[in-house]
């Protein structure tokens, strides 16, 4: 009696399904069982073939369970970043930092600085303080100041002599050199860490009312 072979499915060639979609090894393996299941009785799939398509299973299963691997790893080293990141910023409570940027806090009471580095000895530095709105509230100039980090303290008042209201203020600082050139300055938002807010946006410190990014601190001092 003649059999009539059965039409072979098409056999897989790689690791992707129609659509694009991925294959995962359950889909994988059905495809092959249904292949097998399928096969020309006449024409049966060959050891070395069959051997090789089971070859390319395990390769699958093994890529999966490596993504997975990979995945749970990444997941507990962001953890273990976000729980240490924490526990930093709550030790420096109490410590004075320096960061980038020209912010400085007002309390109302004490005495603040505004600090910057000069790129090199300046005969004169002048010295902004500006409002939120932008507008200086006081003008301070020093002179005779020497290359590296420098500071000028400012006692809260404004040039009219008031008492500025507390608050965070910003600054901005100018230097010449003693043969009248300009002076290169980098301003610094420096004080002390008085509390640490946890938002969706990361870690950000508190000096007065003045916010500070972690990433932001370039010194940190009792």
């Amino acid at each position: 009696m003649e059999v009539s072979p059965t039409t072979p499915t098409t056999q897989p060639t790689g690791l992707g399904a129609p659509g694009g979609s991925a294959l995962g090894k359950e889909e994988f393996l059905q495809l092959l069982v249904a292949q097998l299941s399928n096969q020309d009785p006449l024409n049966p799939l060959e050891g070395q073939e069959f051997a090789a398509q089971l070859a390319q299973f395990s390769s699958v299963e093994a890529l999966l369970n490596i993504e997975s691997a990979l995945g749970e790893n990444a997941s507990l080293s962001a953890l273990i970043a976000q729980s240490t990141n924490s526990g930093v910023a709550a030790g420096l409570i109490g410590k004075t930092v320096s960061a980038t940027g020209s912010d400085v806090n007002w309390n109302g009471t004490d005495e603040t600085s505004v600090n910057f580095d000069l790129d090199s000895s300046a005969d004169t530095v002048t010295v902004r303080i500006l409002n939120s709105s932008g507008v200086v509230v006081r003008t301070i100039e020093v002179s005779g100041l020497e290359a590296g980090e420098n500071n000028v303290a400012w006692d809260g008042k404004t040039d009219a002599g008031d008492v500025a209201d507390a608050g965070a203020y910003t600054f901005e600082a100018s230097a010449k050199g003693f043969d009248g050139e300009d002076v290169s300055v980098t301003t610094h938002t420096h004080g002390v860490v008085d509390r640490v807010s946890f938002t969706s946006d990361g870690i950000v410190l508190w000096i007065g009312d003045v916010s500070l990014k972690m990433s932001d601190i370039t010194s940190v001092g009792q």
